[in-house]
């Protein structure tokens, strides 16, 4: 697809109170669908904006309004000499299904990967212990990770499991699956468990962490992790880049 055909712009109308920039945005929104529902393929490049202008009819300046709009939503990124490209394919995690960070991007084709920052036993705070269900005075393991997809970092983790559960959990090759080493080392088969997700944007810490910038919106999940005997074994606070991820959930229609 080339650069001067990646969408047939729809006339703006000058008669409606939404900014011409805005329904230039909206226009770009649906070829970048467009874009995304075809096979997978290298990047595809924008018109430029001289082209961009001529198409909608409009000087530069709704034209760069609308590209910085869409560069916040992480939908185009921005190459000074190069030109404004649709941004690699958003990564999609399905809500309702359980499954380790690890195998789901391992059956997507993607390679894994984690740093350890920081791995410790400790006293947990009052929330982690209530969801872990941990009498005062029961330590647990803090392991805090960046997880990565091909090398790129997609999420800080922090996972805190009772150290009872868990004896020398800090020998075990912890950049590797958490899940595998709970089945292969431990024998805890985990079985369902109870989330929240939230937003927030990110602090300094966090997006040079994650290679964004400060202020861009994360996802913020929070899931405690049963056993198959219904024990609480893990509780995991994770922020996901919320440039590349959408969450999406399977609803089911219960009216008969």
């Amino acid at each position: 697809m080339s650069r001067t055909n990646i969408l047939a712009a729809r006339p703006l109308d000058r008669a409606t109170p939404v900014p011409l920039y805005y329904q230039i945005a909206e226009n770009l929104r649906q070829a970048i669908r467009d874009l995304e529902a075809a096979p997978e393929g290298e990047r595809a490049g924008l018109p430029t904006e001289v082209e961009l202008c001529r198409q909608f009819g409009v000087s530069r300046g709704p034209v760069r309004q609308a590209l910085q709009l869409l560069e916040r939503e992480g939908l185009v990124s921005r190459e000074r000499g190069r030109g404004t490209f649709v941004a690699r394919r958003r990564l999609t995690h399905e809500l309702t299904k359980l499954c380790s960070v690890t195998a789901d991007m391992e059956a997507r084709g993607w390679r894994p990967g984690a740093q350890v920052l920081r791995v410790q036993a400790m006293a947990p705070p009052a929330h982690v212990r209530h969801a872990l269900g941990l009498a005062q005075g029961e330590n647990v393991w803090e392991v805090y990770r960046l997880r990565l997809a091909d090398d790129e970092p997609v999420s800080l983790q922090w996972c805190y499991i009772p150290c009872t559960l868990t004896p020398g959990l800090p020998v075990q090759d912890l950049a590797g699956s958490l899940w595998r080493i709970f089945s292969d080392q431990y024998g805890l088969k985990l079985a369902f468990a109870e989330q929240t997700l939230r937003t927030r944007r990110a602090t300094p810490d966090e997006a040079r962490l994650l290679h964004i910038e400060k202020g861009e919106a994360l996802f913020v999940i929070t899931r405690t992790i049963y056993d198959d005997q219904t024990r609480p074994v893990q509780y995991l606070h994770s922020l996901w880049r919320g440039d590349r991820y959408d969450f999406t959930v399977r609803l089911h229609c219960d009216e008969r």
